[in-house]
Parts: structure tokens; C-alpha cells; sequence
């Protein structure tokens, strides 16, 4: 132990001792990560595939089924009940809805007393009813009602693992409810229900029998002992939170079965044998993972009823049903969101616990707008394949010339199609998707008017492009709606609704099969079937060609940000060697490539096509040739260009070689600690600024990393303000983060003004290594003048105690760029912005301080493949970095 000044200053390890530390720090890491790969399989996308293949399976059931149901039904009758309906009726099913959600609302509330916790009612409502609409409207309902709750609860103070109980007592309660409504009506309702369904009676009652009989048993007698679900264990609920949570599952389950009774017509069918029927429709749609049970659920309703009522007055019960308990509560959701992002773009005063849920909500705000973008081009299509009511058409032909008509509604299915993938988009939160969808909006009001004065068409597109202004602030990621991989399920998705819409097609003109290939070339106002034939054949070619654009394009690759085993993996390598800033992998915001052997690696972002590294390969140099070689193949074949940023000058034969083009970038001051001294005239200022720094009550400590967490609230509270004194939020990639794990493992050199800490600088080091880096530094509005003077003087001479040769001060952008006769262009240009650019970046002023300590400057260079490719990659460099700090997005998937 050694003291400098008033610094206390650890001692260095032996030499020895640490190689044989970061060797079995190295291959334990190497153990965790191939521990981790095993238990990573099978692949998720293999999960997917299959999942997308039962929801296509399902859906060629479906067209199966509904090849011979759809035979009954005429679609003009159809519309014409759906148009008679009575308001009464319509009235009637709208407040069943509410009594249902309403029920859902209460039995989240009896699920948080279940696990101890309180919410607002803002959070319950949000949580309970948009996280069941937008989960009814997407399918997989309880995987997105969860992911919505754990947003919404997780923002006011609820844990996860709390949360996960709470789903899985609902799930529970759910099963319970299901089982227990739907034995007790077969029970009691066994011979119309099991001639409904086909089934005998005596089986039907046995296993209504048994259904009924395990609900009660758990109502009544309880479960002994806790649950274990996986990792999770939750106790028994209480016998009047097990009755509690069957009410109201029971309550949600007839209300919503009572919605579609109002609706439907007469029928010599009791409600009681038709809650029967409606619990088997539900949980068969559930099972099938289509959103929303769409088709499974009308198939059974229809299958079950017909020959009691007409199938034109069925069918349209259920497009009633489906607006009124699906839609309008869709709609009413993406309202509430937008209502709350408009409190956050409002910047309203508000408590610490609303402020986190108002914006938890906003963060969820793209989600219901990429449903509701998806909805709307359901509709166009489905509207392009329906005929015009006559009078509107007439009225038309008054109006528009014949071409404006054809035109809009062939345009109209074309925008219908390319919604349902700028959707995809929105769910990624991508600003061109959302112009695109906003533009698309637009357009389409028009042509809703022109095809056919489709007012409801146009009003539900008017309430998109108002939810879509609203929700503008959440679209920030500035790529094209393409410009992320589309899943099998989504084209899938895309498939069947325009199968789909094809069949409404064929239902809605029954002659247009025999009459096909005279139809194409027939345009007149009436002739309304060979319209909607073009309109869905246009928007198949679109749907067809953005689908082969995706599947033969270059796949664009991933840049996946590392996991826990692959940071301590990398730490062990970067232990190993004497590159201090390669300290900065461990901030968690790079991707990471590993050369065969696992004794080097390469951090690097992605920006576009730039496949951007940072710095030289970290580990042995034997290593780097095939690491380089590596990482430019893996650009090439994803159409990308490779690049590598602030490469030092030992390593520019390596990229050379490879074939790279480089050019320099500035250069890094790098103080020589070992020969540093404070006498003489040279270091004048530097002896001044320590005493006047101890004469403004100035001291310093460095913090070795064992004893820095006591430290880091102090520190994140100088960061905050920090940052808050200066526009932008932190940055990212080549500068170092105020991230708390990332600055724990660090030296920190810390400077207190009369005991308050004011300001501090974080040193990454290695354990085999003689250099030190400065990563993150910041000091507080109040501080004296002279602190960082103090900071970095006290900071030279405590690394010199430690026996450290080199400090690096970081690089100086554009510095020893200068113009001569037979300089490239890049030279030209960089010397001209060095000289008069201090209006947009403090060139000179940076290189001036850094000069304060005697630096010597060493050149750092970009390498980057093509003529153009340097300047592209350095572009894509500086938006990388001023993209921010992603490290604390990891969880939540690519930044």
C-alpha cells in the first residue's frame, strides 16, 4: 500500500499470479458459453416454424370445413340482416361486452391481492382490458395479454417474478372457469348440446360430469400445498380468492356469450345449451393460435347451428360480434395509448409512479398501432373483394368518370396488402414505417370515397391516422419498414388473408368461378366482380413479389448483443493482454466475434450495411489475420461492408493486406507515466492547478474496483447532471457509458470539494497490462474551475505509484489532418473542418486540454472496404455513437 498525496493506493499483483487468473478466468468462461449453446437447443426459430405450421394446418382445416358451410349463405342477405339488425340488439351485446371486460378488470384485481401487491387503477384498467383486447386481436392471447402486463405492472413496482404468478393464477382461473361454466351447461343441457354436437349423450355427460367435478373439488377442498410451474412456486390462493376468480372467469364467459345470444336470431336453442356451445367455440379457438380464433370460433357457432336459423342471419350475427367484442375494444385501447402518449409529449408534471407508467404505456403504444395498421389493411382487402350497394354506385356514376372508380378500388387493395407489412414495421418501431403508414392513410381516405362512398371504411382510417399522429414520438429507429427479417408466421399470416379474401370473394359473387375468364377486360360500373377480381389479383402479385424480395435478397444479418457468458468470456481474453480499451466490450452495447480457437475476438455494431469494429482484434496478433478475414467474409456475404475504427498504426499491415482502404481519423494522447515529472516549466500549470485546487478544498482518491459500489450512487448522481447540462442522452459504441456494471470493474479516480464528490474520471485497465485508459469522466456544474486540471494531475502521478507506463487521454477527432500537395481528399477535407468546424464539435479545444499533460500522439486510422466505403462506414460510425448507449436494451432484443 502506497500513498500519493492524499490518495490511498493499492498495490499491483504479482505477474505470474495473474496470467494464472486470467487463463482460468478464460476457460471458465469457455465452459459457461458451451454450457450455454447446449442448453440454447433446439433453436427458437425451429419452435416458430412449427408453431407457424399448426396455424396454417388449422386454417386448411378451416377452408375444409368452411368449403361446405358457406354453401347457405348469400352475402347480400347476409348484409341485409346485418343492416336490419336491431338497435336494441346492438345495444344489448355492447353492454354484455362491457359486463365481461369488466369482469376480466376484477379478476386481475383479485389476482394482485393473490400476490400481495397494489396497483392504481390506470395500471389495472391498462393492464387487464387493453392487454385482452390487443391479446384477442393478435392471437397467442395470453403471451401478449402477458407481455402487456408485465410492462404496465413491472412500471408500478410490481416484480417480475410476481408477475408471472399472477399470470399463471389467471391462466389457472381461466381453465377453472371454462371447465366449470362449460360442465355445468352440458350437465345440465346434455341432449340438445350432444345433438348438436354430434356427440352421444352419455359420453357427453361423463365428460361434463368430470370437468365439473375437478372445479368443484378445487373450490371446495383447495389444493394442498404450493404449485410449481417451471421455476415458478406460488401458494395455494384462498378458497374465497379460488371462488372469487371462478365468478368472475364465469361472469367474463357469459357476458360474452350473452353478446353474441343478442345478436343472433331467434333459435329454438336454450342460452344455457348455448353457453355450452360457446365455451367449446372459445376454447377450440384458443387451442388453434389463430388471432382471435378467426374461423375456428364461426365454425363451430355455424356448424352447430345450422338448420335452426338462417345461415345469412348467423353469419351476420357474428361480423356483428366480432366489431363489437373484438374491434371496439381494440379501438378503445389504441385511444388510451394515444391518450398517454399525448401526456408524455405534453410533459405534464406528474408523480414518480405515474411517470414510469405513463411511459411504460407510450412504450407499448406501437404494438396496438402495428394491430390496428394490420386491421385496417384486413379491411381494404376484404373491401376489394365485396360489391358496392347500389344506390352509393349510382350516385357515383353521377360524379366520377369510370377510370377514377376503377382505379381506387384497385389502388385501394394494392395499399391494403402493403399495410399488412408496413405493420411488421411498426411493431419494430421504425420512423419509415410509420410515414409510410401515415402517407398510406391518407391516400386511402380518398380512394374509400371514390370506390364506392364507403364511410366506415374511411372513418375507421381517419381513427388510424389520428392514433398514428399521436403515437409519432415512439417511432424513432431510423430504418425502412424492410429493413428487419420477416418470420414465416407473418407471410403465413399474409397468405391465408388474402386466401381468405379470395373466398369472400367467391361468396360474395357465387357466378364469378364459371365466368372467370370472361371477366377480366369487363369495365362498367356495375360490373363489380371483375373489379374486386383485378383488385385482389393486384394486391396477390404485391403480396407475392415483397414475399420473394425477402426470400432471395441477401439476408441482412444480425448483430446480436452479447449474453452474460459471452461478456465474462470476453473479459477472461481481455484480461490477457495489455489493451486497456478494450475495457469497453464490457459495456454490453457491441456484438461480439470470436476467432475458432476462443483466445481472440472482435467487437463490432451494425449501421445499415457497415459492419463497423471497434478497434483492433483483442488477443494474440498470430490470431488476427483469420479474425479479419472472418469478419469481412461474414459483411460480404450479408451485402454489407466491413470496417474497423480507431485501428492503431502497428496494425495497419493486417488490413492492408486484407485489401482494405484506410485513412486517419485524428490521433490519441497517450501520456507517458513512467518519464512524467512536475518540476520544470513545462508542467507549471499542472503544479498551479493542484494548489489551487487545495485551496478550493479539492482532494482525491482512487477507488480501486473492489471498493467502488459504495461509490456508485455518488457517481450516477454527478453522471445525471452531468448529462443533464448538455443536449443528447449518453453515448455509445467508442465512448465509454455510465453503466453500473461496466463501472464497477474499473479504477475510479475520484475528486471531493470540502467532503461533497464533484467529480470523477473511470480508468479501464487489464490485469497483465502496463497501459490505462480513461473511459468515462464527468464532474458536477458546481465544482471549482480547476478540477479536472486537479483530477488528471493527481490521477498520472497514482498510476505512476502503481507502476502503469502509458495513459490514454482518448482520441482527438481530425487532429494531425493536414493539407499538402499530394494528400487524398480525405486530408483536404478533414484539415478544412479542423480549422473552421469549432462551431459544430470543439476540435481545438479538446486537442488543447488533452495537451495539458504532455501527451505524445499516436495516429488512430478507419479501414474499410470499396472507394467510397471509408467515408460511408465513418458516417455510420458517427450515427452509431450518437445513437446512444444500448447496453441497458439488451433484454429487450436489438438495439
Amino acid at each position: 500500500m502506497s500513498v500519493t498525496g492524499n490518495a490511498v493506493v493499492p498495490s499491483r499483483h504479482d505477474d505470474g499470479r495473474r496470467r494464472k487468473d486470467a487463463r482460468s478466468s478464460i476457460r471458465r468462461s469457455m465452459q459457461a458459453t458451451a454450457r450455454s449453446d447446449s442448453e440454447s437447443h433446439p433453436d427458437g426459430r425451429v419452435r416458430r416454424f412449427a408453431v407457424s405450421l399448426a396455424i396454417l394446418g388449422a386454417c386448411a382445416i378451416l377452408i375444409a370445413l368452411f368449403s361446405d358451410l358457406i354453401q347457405d349463405i348469400d352475402y347480400r342477405v347476409m348484409i341485409a340482416a346485418l343492416r336490419r339488425m336491431a338497435a336494441l340488439a346492438i345495444a344489448g351485446a355492447i353492454c354484455a361486452t362491457a359486463l365481461s371486460f369488466a369482469a376480466l378488470v376484477g379478476r386481475d384485481a383479485s389476482a394482485l391481492r393473490y400476490i400481495g401487491a397494489r396497483a392504481s387503477a390506470p395500471a389495472l384498467l391498462l393492464a387487464s382490458f387493453c392487454g385482452t383486447a390487443l391479446g384477442n386481436a393478435v392471437g397467442f392471447g395470453v403471451l401478449t395479454a402477458a407481455a402487456v402486463r408485465y410492462r404496465i405492472y413491472g412500471a408500478v413496482g410490481i416484480k417480475s417474478d410476481d408477475v408471472a404468478r399472477l399470470l399463471l393464477f389467471i391462466f389457472a382461473g381461466s381453465a377453472l372457469g371454462l371447465a366449470g361454466i362449460g360442465g355445468l351447461a352440458c350437465l345440465v343441457e346434455a341432449e340438445p348440446v350432444a345433438t348438436l354436437l354430434g356427440w352421444p349423450a352419455d359420453i357427453l355427460r361423463v365428460v361434463a360430469g368430470v370437468a365439473l367435478a375437478i372445479a368443484a373439488s378445487i373450490l371446495v377442498f383447495g389444493l394442498r400445498g404450493p404449485v410449481r410451474v417451471g421455476r415458478f412456486s406460488f401458494s395455494t390462493p384462498t378458497k374465497t380468492l379460488a371462488a372469487a376468480q371462478l365468478i368472475l372467469t364465469s361472469i367474463r364467459l357469459i357476458g360474452a356469450a350473452a353478446a353474441l345470444w343478442l345478436l343472433l336470431p331467434p333459435t329454438p336453442i336454450s342460452f344455457l345449451s348455448f353457453a355450452a356451445i360457446f365455451s367449446a367455440a372459445t376454447a377450440l379457438g384458443a387451442v388453434s393460435h389463430i388471432p382471435g380464433g378467426v374461423g375456428v370460433f364461426e365454425a363451430v357457432v355455424l356448424w352447430t347451428l345450422r338448420g335452426r336459423a338462417s345461415s345469412d342471419a348467423i353469419a351476420a350475427a357474428l361480423l356483428a360480434y366480432r366489431g363489437i367484442y373484438y374491434v371496439l375494444p381494440l379501438v378503445l385501447s389504441a385511444a388510451l395509448f394515444a391518450f398517454f402518449e399525448l401526456r408524455v409529449a405534453v410533459g405534464t408534471r406528474r408523480r414518480n409512479d405515474d411517470e414510469r407508467l405513463v411511459r411504460a404505456v407510450a412504450r407499448l403504444s406501437p404494438s396496438i398501432m402495428a394491430v390496428m395498421t394490420f386491421a385496417t389493411g384486413v379491411m381494404l382487402l376484404v373491401s376489394g373483394a365485396t360489391p358496392t350497394f347500389g344506390h352509393r354506385l349510382a350516385t357515383l356514376s353521377t360524379h366520377l368518370p369510370l377510370w377514377a372508380v376503377e382505379t381506387s378500388h384497385f389502388l385501394g387493395s394494392l395499399i391494403g396488402v402493403v399495410l399488412l407489412f408496413v405493420a411488421r414495421g411498426l411493431f419494430d418501431r421504425r420512423d419509415g414505417a410509420w410515414r409510410l403508414a401515415v402517407a398510406l392513410a391518407i391516400t386511402s381516405l380518398g380512394f374509400s370515397l371514390a370506390k364506392g362512398l364507403a364511410f366506415g371504411e374511411a372513418g375507421f382510417l381517419a381513427i388510424l391516422l389520428v392514433l398514428l399522429l399521436a403515437t409519432r414520438l415512439q417511432f424513432y429507429r431510423p430504418t425502412s419498414m424492410l429493413d428487419q427479417p420477416f418470420t414465416i408466421g407473418w407471410f403465413a399470416a399474409v397468405g391465408v388473408i388474402i386466401a381468405a379474401a379470395f373466398g369472400i370473394l367467391f361468396l360474395a359473387f357465387h357466378d364469378i368461378g364459371s365466368a372467370a375468364r370472361d371477366l377480366w377486360w369487363e369495365f362498367e360500373f356495375d360490373a363489380q366482380a371483375p373489379r374486386a377480381l383485378r383488385a385482389l389479383l393486384g394486391a396477390s402479385v404485391i403480396a407475392v413479389g415483397l414475399g420473394l424480395r425477402e426470400l432471395l435478397r441477401a439476408p441482412k444479418g444480425l448483430a446480436p448483443l452479447p449474453n452474460d457468458a459471452e461478456l465474462a468470456r470476453a473479459a477472461g481474453i481481455i484480461d490477457y493482454q495489455n489493451r486497456s480499451d478494450a475495457m469497453l466490450a464490457l459495456m454490453g452495447d457491441k456484438s461480439f466475434l470470436f476467432s475458432p480457437s476462443g483466445l481472440a475476438f472482435l467487437m463490432f455494431g451494425k449501421r445499415g450495411r457497415s459492419w463497423i469494429a471497434l478497434g483492433d482484434p483483442v488477443g494474440p496478433r498470430s490470431e488476427w489475420p483469420e479474425l479479419i478475414k472472418n469478419f469481412i467474409m461474414r459483411a460480404h456475404v450479408h451485402a454489407g461492408r466491413a470496417a474497423f475504427y480507431q485501428i492503431r498504426p502497428d496494425g495497419l499491415p493486417f488490413y492492408l493486406d486484407a485489401g482494405l482502404t484506410v485513412m486517419k481519423l485524428g490521433e490519441d494522447a497517450r501520456v507517458p507515466i513512467k518519464t512524467i515529472t512536475l518540476q520544470g516549466g513545462s508542467t507549471a500549470h499542472l503544479r498551479y492547478a493542484l494548489r489551487r485546487g487545495e485551496r478550493d478544498g479539492l482532494g482525491f482518491e482512487l477507488v480501486p474496483p473492489e471498493r467502488s459500489a459504495p461509490h456508485l450512487d455518488a457517481l450516477a448522481a454527478i453522471s445525471t447532471e452531468w448529462l443533464d447540462a448538455r443536449t443528447g442522452d449518453e453515448k455509445g459504441f467508442s465512448v465509454a457509458a455510465f453503466e453500473g456494471g461496466y463501472m464497477a470493474r474499473q479504477w475510479v479516480g475520484l475528486v471531493r470539494e470540502h467532503g461533497e464528490p464533484v467529480a470523477f474520471a473511470s480508468i479501464m485497465t487489464t490485469r497483465l497490462g502496463s497501459e490505462a485508459t480513461v473511459g468515462v469522466m464527468r464532474n458536477s456544474r458546481s465544482a471549482s474551475a480547476y478540477t479536472m486540471e486537479f483530477l488528471f494531475t493527481h490521477l498520472i502521478l497514482a498510476l505512476k505509484e502503481l507502476d502503469f507506463e502509458t495513459l490514454s487521454l482518448g482520441m482527438a477527432p481530425l487532429s494531425g489532418l493536414r493539407a499538402a500537395p499530394l494528400s487524398s481528399r480525405w486530408h483536404w477535407l478533414g484539415a478544412l473542418i479542423w480549422r473552421h468546424g469549432d462551431r459544430f464539435y470543439n476540435f481545438k479545444g479538446l486537442r488543447t486540454f488533452k495537451g495539458k499533460f504532455n501527451p505524445t500522439w499516436e495516429p488512430r486510422y478507419l479501414a474499410a472496404s470499396g472507394t467510397l466505403g471509408p467515408f460511408v462506414a465513418l458516417a455510420d460510425a458517427v450515427a452509431l455513437i450518437g445513437s446512444g448507449f444500448a447496453g441497458s436494451k439488451k433484454r429487450d432484443g436489438n438495439a
